[in-house]
């Protein structure tokens, strides 16, 4: 998945394991640091035309929340998004998605 404001989706959800929470309170800072960098795409603006871009949620993600990828489509024009019933990583296993992919982007690197 993309890199954007990383402190919201480490810090949006309480994370149940005590030594994984302070491990990542830990990094807070340095998080938030580079939140305001270009890593934080909802910051910079693509080069590339909205029609290339694809933005692929898991509508069942607990570990990205909605709302900055909603955020980063709004802010980068509305490019297409596909919203699948997945989690954070399920969808990788998906049978058919990565030919799906394949067929998305085989018109745009052809030109």
């Amino acid at each position: 998945m993309l890199c954007w404001p990383l402190f919201r989706m480490f810090f949006s959800r309480p994370v149940v394991w005590r030594r994984l929470r302070e491990a990542l309170q830990a990094l807070r800072p340095a998080h938030e640091a580079m939140d305001t960098t270009r890593l934080n795409l909802i910051l910079s603006t693509p080069v590339i035309p909205k029609e290339n871009i694809l933005l692929i949620e898991g509508t069942h993600d607990l570990f990205a929340e909605r709302q900055p990828v909603e955020e980063l489509w709004q802010k980068w024009q509305q490019p297409e998004i596909w919203r699948l019933p997945h989690d954070h990583i399920s969808g990788l296993f998906v049978p058919g998605l990565t030919g799906r992919v394949l067929r998305w982007l085989s018109p745009r690197l052809d030109k």
